[in-house]
């Protein structure tokens, strides 16, 4: 009965640990309006930026319309896995399938609410097994440990979290392998961290080693040279357990690494910078509640204050001894060391230089600090603690709070400071002067447990207080948009086709930035934005004048359509855009929504059509509309004039220090014009900008997301154009502009030419491209689809090579007549990273089967 019992207490303690944070999160979304308690959502920055199109994906595979291995709506088309295993690959996301895409908001305050309550459950269970505390004490330190300044600013960024969440389970199994000798917690929490999120899994995995050195010193109460010569096999089991667990989870984690090989892996990795990114003051200021954030001298370090206390109060502590005060002082200084030098920070981002949300690895320090007041906490429930070592915590923390705040380094406003000197001055004197009052000291207890309760829900306001988009508008367009699409999908028959919306969802809030809606809704589409990216693809783009300097690499997170350009987008089989007045060469679908309407361009080629030989002899330069000729005069044979140049010439600077030029137009047809202000301007993540032509706003231009050529209109012979470049930043150089003038005449003849002499109805669905292509003679075929060795291809049943073009694309020489074409794309890595997995499960069910046996024999033994 009485185990019985014993169970339901564990069991409604559990339930605690998940709820009592959960309520606090609850209380505060209830204030800020966030759904399902307003209208507001928490798609802010990246969650809305990038996040909302993954799930959208994701959505798609759970239903059957996607593969994990490849998708033609990332950039031309792409490998998911390095995507998946960064952003969605935590099994917590199958309540997706829950959720329509026009409420992935409320999916996304689902996952923030279980992963918050999750890190409570976890937080609990370390504390309460490695210390053995009371479960009051416990569950207001879990609770802490799941509100802190980390994880309710990262709800917006809710991947991270997972790492939150299993970070205690492997300290705890990390704790087991060494007093205990079972490993079976550290090789699963291991296995998991990866697999839900290889990012922050690997700064679990080189935490736990952290943790392994102290953990292992402690066992043996901090004598070296006792515990080396004592139990060597301690460091073995650890190292074997954590190389199965490494191993089980190389399914995810070896394709994810192969995928960003050529993207952010390769192109943003640094070197040794010997940059202090700040002092320890500046440290010290991130334990204020108002603390700024995601800058590079912002450290997330709240936990709360009554955190701060204990661990101070730890290291004034009498009875702890000098050897374990200076051990934890080493762990905390090695984290500090991370936040103030460059360096050491970017070991613990797999030595990436983050651009925005600093100090991803912040949820450890605040681990560490959680891990040191538990120790504290237990010395005070067995009595070996001082009241006058608490109060002079207490003051230790309002003299660095008032010294922090006349210095400027803190945030808070004078008022909250001064109440924060009052309640810790006053709790100061009143704990110095409690003597053995039960009564009184469970009454200081429960204040400072509602304190620390109203400081948490502060906290999470701070951060929840940003969310101010509407999540009935996302619905309504979420809706809308998949009309669109259905109509679109319908209009085009079983043919692949390309769709460019500049008026998205971001567009109506007025965020001029790339999208990845193609992965939302589940189409084809140039754009894209995430950290697994195409090197190859990006400079394409951007040679073309779609995103980016042509020749350089500025920007490579990121590709998009942001203008129509009717040679480039038939190239590229892109046969419907979105927009506000009618393009030559578009016509109108008679779609129509609420900030635009749908326009076709007949002139689309198809997926696959025949070029000439000679697309392997591409070079490209600075003028997009040169590189555009030269790509398609590599295609047609011969050499192609499509565009008639623009006479550019400069007039003045008004009175604004504005640039006027004028274009003269020498023949009817298309201007297209390319504003490059590289040279010009210190950022090009500020709005530098505004392009008008003959008065009319065109585009803002010379800023990270809007460099492109840009449509101007239809012109005759004789016309001038006045460009206006309105700058903002940096008025004193000239731009360089590229203007040019589409032949429609030379531009017909080189696309029927493209379109005669075939039929194909090549079509990619997931990871599969298919169908037949009928030729009149030999041919080379380019397909629009990014080349990658991992493509297998079969012609008529029989396996034949895959040719690269113009460093990018793929090709297929074919002969005269009819062909079956399959092509399948193989993930890098995936069989494996599979078969590796294989090998980690079984060795450790061999260490495990050995393990076992040995303790069986010795038991017999005895």
């Amino acid at each position: 009965m009485s185990e019985q019992r014993s169970k339901k207490r564990i069991a409604v303690i559990i339930i605690l640990a998940f709820v009592l944070p959960i309520l606090v999160l609850l209380a505060v979304m209830a204030i800020c309006g966030v759904i399902p308690f307003g209208s507001k959502s928490t798609l802010v920055w990246d969650s809305l930026l990038q996040h909302k199109d993954y799930y959208g994906y994701l959505w798609d595979v759970f239903h059957g319309k996607a593969s994990i291995e490849y998708s033609a709506g990332k950039s031309l088309g792409g490998r998911m896995i390095g995507l998946i295993g960064f952003y969605i690959s935590s099994p917590l996301n199958i309540f997706l399938v829950f959720f329509s895409k026009a409420h992935i908001p409320y999916f996304m305050v689902f996952m923030i609410i279980l992963r918050i309550g999750l890190c409570g459950i976890t937080g609990y269970i370390y504390i309460h097994n490695r210390f053995r505390i009371s479960a009051k004490s416990s569950l207001v330190l879990s609770t802490l440990y799941a509100l802190m300044e980390y994880n309710v600013y990262n709800c917006r960024n809710v991947m991270w979290l997972d790492g939150v969440i299993i970070l205690p389970l492997i300290a705890l199994g990390v704790w087991k392998c060494i007093n205990e000798k079972r490993t079976g917690l550290l090789f699963g929490s291991v296995f998991m961290a990866i697999l839900c999120n290889w990012y922050t899994g690997y700064m679990v995995c080189l935490m736990s080693g952290i943790l392994f050195i102290v953990e292992y010193l402690n066992a043996y109460d901090y004598k070296i040279k006792d515990a080396l010569k004592n139990d060597l096999r301690s460091i073995g089991r650890y190292v074997a357990t954590m190389i199965c667990g490494v191993l089980a989870s190389m399914c995810i984690l070896l394709p994810a690494c192969v995928s960003l090989i050529g993207g952010k892996a390769t192109n943003n990795t640094v070197g040794l910078s010997r940059i202090v990114n700040m002092d320890i003051t500046q440290f010290l200021s991130g334990f204020d509640v108002s603390a700024k954030v995601n800058a590079q001298d912002a450290p997330l370090i709240f936990t709360g204050t009554i955190v701060l206390v204990a661990v101070i109060a730890f290291f004034v502590n009498k009875k702890v001894k000098r050897s374990e005060k200076i051990c934890m002082f080493c762990l905390l200084a090695l984290l500090c060391g991370s936040y103030c030098l460059r360096d050491m920070e970017l070991v613990w981002t797999v030595f990436v230089r983050s651009t925005s949300y600093f100090f991803r690895f912040s949820f450890v320090f605040s681990f560490v600090m959680i891990m040191i007041a538990a120790r504290e906490i237990q010395l005070y429930e067995r009595g070996e603690v001082e009241n006058k070592e608490i109060a002079g915590a207490m003051m230790a923390v309002a003299a660095g709070l008032a010294f922090l705040y006349y210095i400027k380094k803190i945030n808070s406003p004078l008022r909250l400071v001064v109440l924060y000197l009052f309640i810790l001055c006053i709790g100061a004197l009143v704990i110095r002067c409690i003597r053995n009052s039960r009564l009184l000291i469970n009454t200081v207890c429960w204040i400072a447990i509602g304190l620390t309760v109203l400081e948490s829900g502060y906290n999470v306001y701070l951060a929840f207080s940003e969310y101010n988009n509407d999540v009935n508008a996302f619905t309504e367009y979420s809706l809308e948009a998949e009309n669109v699409v259905d109509q679109l999908n319908a209009d085009s028959g079983d043919t692949f086709y390309r769709y460019e919306n500049n008026y998205n969802y971001l567009y109506g809030l007025g965020r001029e930035i790339a999208t990845g809606e193609s992965l939302l809704y589940g189409y084809n589409s140039i754009e894209h934005y995430s950290s697994a990216y195409d090197f190859n693809v990006d400079r394409f783009l951007a040679n073309m004048g779609y995103s980016d300097i042509p020749g350089e690499k500025y920007f490579l997170c990121e590709t998009y359509w942001n203008s129509p350009m009717l040679l480039a987008d038939s190239l590229l089989s892109i046969k419907y855009v979105q927009l506000k007045d009618a393009a030559t060469g578009y016509e109108d679908t008679g779609i129509k929504t609420k900030n635009a309407e749908v326009y076709k361009n007949e002139y689309a080629l198809p997926l696959g059509y025949p070029v000439s030989e000679d697309m392997g002899n591409l070079s490209f330069g600075s003028d997009p509309f040169k590189n555009q000729e030269n790509l398609i005069s590599a295609m047609t044979g011969k050499n192609t004039r499509v565009y008639n140049d623009v006479q550019t010439e400069y007039v003045r600077k008004d009175k604004k220090n504005n640039e006027v030029w004028k274009l003269s137009v020498a023949n009817d047809g298309p201007v297209y014009v390319f504003v490059d202000g590289s040279d010009i301007h210190n950022s090009l993540y500020d709005h530098n900008c505004r392009i008008y032509a003959n008065g009319e706003f065109v585009q803002n231009a010379c800023h990270r997301f809007e460099i492109n050529s840009m449509y101007l209109g239809d012109y005759k012979a004789g016309d001038e154009i006045e460009l206006k470049i309105k700058r903002d930043t940096n008025k004193d150089k000239r731009h360089t502009i590229y203007a040019a003038q589409l032949d429609m005449a030379e531009f017909d003849n080189a696309v029927q030419q493209l379109k005669s002499g075939y039929t194909s109805n090549l079509n990619i669905s997931g990871n599969k491209i298919s169908g037949e292509v009928a030729l009149d003679s030999d041919s080379e075929i380019f397909l629009s689809i990014p080349y990658e060795k991992t493509w297998s291809l079969t012609v008529d049943g029989k396996r034949a090579d895959i040719e690269e073009l113009a460093d990018t694309f793929m090709g297929i020489k074919l002969s005269k007549g009819q062909h079956t074409i399959k092509m399948v794309y193989h993930t890098p890595g995936l069989r494996s990273g599979a078969v590796a997995s294989v090998v980690g499960f079984v060795l450790y069910a061999c260490m495990e089967v050995i393990r076992k046996r040995k303790y069986k024999k010795k038991k017999e033994i005895a």
